[in-house]
């Protein structure tokens, strides 16, 4: 073909362009311009066409040779795409399902090695891509981790409200247990305080004055259940002309004895120390002992004052009042205030006591006595009074 021709082959070639080879030869030969196919390449080649997709070529001004694809190491291609390198390698292997028609596993290997690459434009872009997409999914990763903290966080603050809720429902129901089991305590208490009330009302009604061999009369609320006790008793009832009551309650207190004599009132409290136990030593101030021990009983001389008082209190009487501490064995005791015996003479103490007494109890009064104890009435009025 004469190279004149070749500008009107460009013409139609313009005309039709991009198309395949074939289908431009099939044009020219339409135009009657017969060309092969080296001729047709040396028509495209020399008149300004470019080669597009595979196998298309259309009229376009020559462009500059492309430049050589820039080399990377993997430092270097994670700092261009904006990521860290362990971050580059997810990117990488997450390419290799979205974009197979590049060898990822190759170039990350590669990388991997510390070698130089040679990445084009093309699989830069595509490397940008990847890491948008990565950068997304990790935010949404992330976002969604959230939620479930937020979630579980909100979880957990309901199960910590259900368990406070809980907590105070059985500290609630543990209370109203020890409301009602305090209750039941003091109705117990009520209750048996009532059936010692009527055991103790029911030996009143069933105790009765004997009269001794003294002339005197005994009331005895409560049987002996020491062995000082019965000496005790053996020996209150030899006093003359006395009226003795055993065991006798004032209140929530019970005194041992209190003895009605015409020269004043005693109130005894008997002590059960075997007589081989020591000395007993009872000071003005401070705890009794028996041989330098102390005794169960720290003060009896308090004790046996603050039965007395009681009793004056009860009784509202002006008599002499006489406290008696009566012990098995010796005893020593300091001061005046309080008559210390021997438990087998406490008769002969308490007397010898009373009749150096000045005033004198009468009849009445000793009548008047035994009503504030609450004890049963004498059979018959006390004589000697």
């Amino acid at each position: 073909m004469p190279h004149s021709s070749m500008p009107a082959v460009a013409e139609i070639l313009r005309l039709r362009a991009p198309l395949s080879l074939q289908v431009l030869r099939a044009a020219l030969k339409g135009k009657r311009v017969l060309l092969t196919e080296e001729e047709l390449l040396g028509v495209l080649n020399s008149g300004g066409f470019v080669e597009g997709p595979p196998g298309q070529w259309s009229l376009a001004p020559a462009s500059s040779p492309a430049p050589a694809p820039a080399r990377f190491n993997q430092a270097s291609l994670a700092s261009r795409a904006g990521v860290e390198g362990d971050v580059l390698l997810k990117v990488l292997d997450a390419l290799v399902t979205d974009h197979p028609e590049v060898n990822w596993g190759a170039l990350r290997d590669r990388l991997e090695s510390g070698a130089d690459v040679a990445v084009s434009d093309r699989t830069l872009g595509l490397l940008e891509e990847g890491v948008r997409r990565f950068e997304v999914a990790r935010l949404r990763a992330e976002k969604q981790r959230a939620e479930e903290r937020a979630r579980e966080a909100e979880r957990r603050r309901e199960l910590q409200q259900l368990a406070e809720s809980e907590v105070a429902m059985l500290r609630a129901e543990l209370d109203d247990e020890r409301r009602r089991a305090h209750d039941a305590a003091l109705e117990r208490d009520r209750l048996r305080q009532e059936a010692e009330k009527l055991v103790a009302l029911k030996e009143q009604e069933t105790a009765a004055w004997v009269a001794t061999a003294a002339g005197g009369w005994m009331l005895d609320l409560g049987a002996p259940e020491t062995f000082g006790e019965e000496k005790l008793r053996q020996a209150l009832g030899q006093l003359e002309s006395a009226l003795v009551v055993l065991n006798v309650s004032i209140g929530s207190r019970e005194l041992e004895a209190v003895v009605v004599h015409p020269g004043g009132v005693a109130v005894i409290e008997q002590h059960d120390i075997p007589s081989t136990a020591g000395m007993v030593e009872v000071p003005a101030a401070g705890a009794a002992s028996v041989d330098g021990r102390p005794l169960e009983v720290a003060d009896p001389r308090g004790d046996v004052l603050a039965a007395v008082r009681l009793l004056q209190k009860t009784a509202s009487l002006d008599l002499a009042y006489l406290p008696v501490l009566a012990f098995q064995g010796p005893a020593e005791a300091e001061g005046e205030d309080v008559l210390v015996c021997l438990t087998a003479e406490v008769d002969l103490a308490v007397d010898d006591m009373l009749h150096s007494q000045s005033s004198r109890v009468s009849a009445d009064d000793a009548v008047a006595l035994l009503a504030k104890l609450g004890v049963p009435e004498l059979p018959e009025a006390p004589s000697g009074f």
